[in-house]
């Protein structure tokens, strides 16, 4: 198995060696990843959002390792960098425009039947291994990597962008009457 397959949209943890990490890289030369950028091109009208992926981008690197504690039991811990270039429009103008995102992610995946334990009940980070990680629960030992990743993007996703704010508008009178 080559580092890309290892990275799918879900990561059976059966299949990773304990203790090992394993460097990833993705753009939207995986299907998954694709069909977030397509989602994330949505925004923008002039043309269809498939239309717009020759223009944009997305690039998500790191590393994955699992590992095993008494007290967390099989663990994934995930660090990494997402790294876009999409097509929205304006929120003023509705021109298009291109925005960059850049997130940083440090992730530690534990089982979800830790979730409900006193150490998890109600927190969304803990410190693991002398780092501070998000948490995040997997499920009979598989982990939603895509669904983590669109999470990340979208809690970081300009909902609002504006191309130049300081631009007057057309055809709206700027209060500047004689």
């Amino acid at each position: 198995m080559n580092k890309q397959d290892k990275v799918t949209a879900k990561i059976n943890l059966i299949k990773l060696a304990a203790n090992n990490a394993i460097e990833f890289e993705l753009d939207a030369d995986t299907d998954w990843v694709r069909e977030i950028l397509v989602e994330m091109n949505e925004n923008a009208t002039e043309k269809s959002p498939e239309e717009y992926l020759s223009e944009t981008s997305l690039y998500i690197s790191g590393s994955i390792e699992k590992k095993n504690k008494p007290d967390l039991g099989e663990f994934l811990i995930v660090k990494g960098n997402i790294e876009a270039d999409y097509v929205t429009e304006c929120v003023r103008t509705l021109k298009p425009m291109t925005v960059q995102l850049d997130v940083p992610f440090k992730v530690a995946f534990i089982d979800e039947a830790m979730a409900s334990s006193e150490l998890f009940a109600e927190i969304d980070e803990t410190y693991i291994e002398n780092d501070v990680y998000e948490i995040y629960f997997y499920n009979k030992r598989t982990v939603e990597f895509q669904e983590m990743i669109h999470e990340q993007i979208f809690l970081n996703y300009d909902q609002y962008p504006v191309l130049d704010a300081e631009s007057k508008l057309e055809g709206v009178d700027s209060g500047d009457t004689p």
